[in-house]
């Protein structure tokens, strides 16, 4: 009873099935054959396949006549050969005559082994037994070495046959490939499990015929199949034009991730997952199939994993720090606002850009922390400001989509505000129409709470994408703020049509505008005549560190003095 397998505890009675259709010879075999095995008889090809059918899954070997009435051996073998459910059955084949031209026939036609009449159950027991090891030892090694679904090596054994083929080679080039089945899961949830195992299957056959030289095939994921080629120079572009017309399930894609010239010094499980990144630099791209690996993006990867490592480290020794893009005011030419954004300066790495770590945080959940820091510091701020005799003015902070499954997110953001005494009314809540798409109501229900609290909430980044203006009509919304590229494209074109129109609409529903990316006298000049309330960008100020945002208030506030003295 050491090992479990399909095929149940070693040690544990197999089923034999005795096909005989002499009575006495068939009671004989079954008599001595029950001191250890489950017997099933039939006394003729016909009964003996209705039980193999009926008994598939337990039947371990058959003992077979040739020579019977209505269906004989030779035809039993024929029917089972056409069934590849039961191409793993041994058969022993029963004659009287023993001739040669019998057993050549029975071999050819798949049976495995002969007893002669009349029996010897001595001999009869050890075939019995020996032929049973050697398919279930070989069944053993069959589960051990590959992947049920698809064929391929599972991903142990892959790594194995890898290793190997390396050790053997010293001195040959490699490359690897690895084909990523985009969305997998969730085509497991809308298609079925059964038809995505068709589908690997299907996949992973047309992948060996389109890479038929490969040093070893394997599975390393539910969605992953690995290639390893010996080094040629290749276009990566035609040999992987996989053909997925006809697949199970319709629009299934395969993204493939290369690394040529693999180093042998790394290993094989490494190279797989600097593959499988790469193919992940292609995800969801339309018309692109194939991403090779290349040094720009390793030096991209080890810095991601930089990031994922050392981010819980970063926020609790204070490497991120908060500045300030101050808005402008139109109406008064002086400093209405500021939005509060977050930079790293890494202690070996620098700066690392918002761009590159805010993605990596929404997709690991670590930006819901540094949010609730940014909004921390953003009160402190205007805490400073307040005991500064400086002007407080409003700050909005991001918030990502995220930190709106937080069920109580308004309460959290209430807590720090009261903590440093400031005043809700001077903190926005800046939202993207991303984080409403995911789950609107969700979105709605806490703008609500926040603006029952003081607070006021901003639509950031309006216009950069397919902006929705049901999400105008449906959000409790104070503030619009249009995208950058608005302005750049209007700038381009010379038509300032649809930013005024965004302008006028959002009058009509009674929102202030913030018009962001506004970089030159010309830009903010039409903006300003269409009406928009205020400017944030390059042409009045970058993004300001603490001390040097405080100083452009201190300035302002200077302005203001002098602007009242003259009484405009």
């Amino acid at each position: 009873m050491a090992i479990d397998t399909e095929f149940g505890w070693r040690g544990a009675r197999r089923t034999l099935l005795v096909v005989e259709d002499n009575e006495i010879n068939r009671m004989m075999l079954s008599a001595v054959l029950e001191e250890d095995f489950d017997v099933i008889e039939a006394e003729d090809g016909f009964e003996g396949l209705e039980r193999l059918e009926a008994y598939s899954q337990d039947i371990a070997l058959i003992l077979l006549d040739i020579y019977m009435p209505r269906c004989d051996g030779f035809e039993f073998l024929r029917r089972k050969a056409v069934d590849p459910r039961f191409d793993t059955v041994p058969v022993i084949v029963t004659t009287a005559g023993g001739s040669i031209e019998d057993e050549i026939a029975c071999l050819e036609l798949g049976a495995n082994d002969f007893v002669v009449k009349p029996y010897n159950f001595e001999i009869i027991k050890n075939r019995v037994n020996n032929l049973i090891r050697l398919r279930e030892s070989a069944a053993i090694v069959n589960i051990l070495t590959y992947d049920d679904e698809t064929g391929l090596y599972n991903k142990d054994f892959f790594y194995h046959e890898v290793e190997e083929a390396f050790a053997r080679r010293p001195d040959a080039q490699f490359d690897l490939v690895v084909g990523d089945v985009e969305n997998l899961a969730s085509l497991n949830d809308r298609y079925g499990e059964a038809k995505c195992v068709r589908l690997m299957r299907d996949i992973a056959g047309r992948l060996t015929e389109l890479l038929p030289k490969c040093i070893a095939r394997g599975r390393i994921s539910t969605e992953l199949c690995a290639f390893v080629l010996e080094h040629e120079e290749r276009d990566w572009e035609e040999m992987l034009a996989l053909d997925t017309d006809g697949l199970v399930v319709p629009n299934a894609s395969v993204k493939f991730g290369v690394v040529e010239n693999v180093d042998r010094g790394m290993p094989i499980s490494k190279l797989c997952g600097l593959a499988r990144s790469t193919a992940a630099t292609i995800r969801g791209r339309y018309g692109v199939q194939v991403a090779l690996f290349d040094d720009e993006l390793h030096a991209r990867q080890v810095l991601e994993q930089t990031i994922r490592e050392s981010m819980e480290s970063a926020l609790g020794e204070l490497q991120f720090s908060v500045y300030y893009q101050p808005k402008h005011d139109v109406h008064t030419q002086h400093v209405g606002g500021a939005e509060a954004l977050v930079r790293w300066s890494h202690p070996t790495v620098g700066f690392i850009s918002p761009g590159l770590f805010i993605p990596i945080f929404e997709r690991n959940g670590f930006i819901t922390q540094l949010d609730m820091y940014v909004w921390e510091q953003a009160c402190k701020e205007l805490a400073r400001c307040r005991e500064a005799d400086l002007p407080c003015v409003p700050f909005s902070v991001n918030a990502s989509r995220l930190d709106f499954d937080l069920p109580d997110l308004p309460q959290r953001f209430a807590a720090i505000a009261d903590k440093y005494g400031v005043d809700h009314a001077l903190l926005h809540v800046e939202l993207t129409e991303t984080a409403y798409a995911d789950n609107p109501q969700r979105v709605i229900d806490t703008l609500h709470e926040l603006k029952e609290l003081g607070f006021s909430s901003e639509l950031d980044d309006f216009g950069s994408g397919y902006s929705s203006l049901v999400s105008l009509n449906t959000l409790p919304l104070d503030v619009l703020k249009l995208d950058m590229s608005m302005v750049r494209k209007a700038t381009e074109l010379n038509d300032f049509r649809i930013v005024e129109s965004t302008i006028n609409l959002a009058q009509v529903l009674g929102l202030q505008t913030v018009v962001e990316g506004v970089e030159t006298a010309e830009e903010a000049r039409r903006v300003t005549e269409i009406g928009c309330d205020y400017i944030q960008g390059y042409y009045y100020s970058r993004p300001l560190c603490v001390e040097e945002f405080e100083q452009y208030l201190q300035r302002d506030c200077v302005s203001r003095a002098s602007d009242e003295g003259e009484g405009r």
